[in-house]
């Protein structure tokens, strides 16, 4: 098993959440309500753009709109291959948690 990152996880996790309406801004918002992490634009877009590359997303451009100044905006879904690693990686959560509960964590 191979893993993604924390910040792979919880991109990945917003895209799937938010489906059709996963756009940069729709998907820093849904990691805010969700985990408390604010990322930058950067940091998000530099994690789209990676897992892009590595096949877990697929981006697509809509028709431009007249009010942004017809700049197009970008939508992400998750692959079939980035579904397989949220699928990892809840395994490998699973495995290394067996058999211990927050509780127990304060003994040695």
């Amino acid at each position: 098993m191979k893993g993604i990152s924390k910040a792979e996880e919880m991109v990945l996790l917003a895209v799937w959440r938010l489906g059709d309406e996963a756009n940069g801004v729709t998907i820093r918002r849904q990691i805010l309500k969700s985990a408390g992490k604010n990322y930058t634009y950067g940091t998000l877009y530099g994690l789209l753009r990676q897992m892009d590359r590595k096949g877990y997303l697929r981006r697509a451009k809509a028709e431009p709109l007249p009010k942004r100044g017809g700049r197009a905006k970008s939508y992400f879904k998750i692959t079939p291959s980035g579904t397989r690693a949220l699928k990892e990686a809840i395994e490998l959560h699973q495995l290394v948690w067996k058999n211990i509960d927050a509780l127990s964590l304060g003994k040695p």
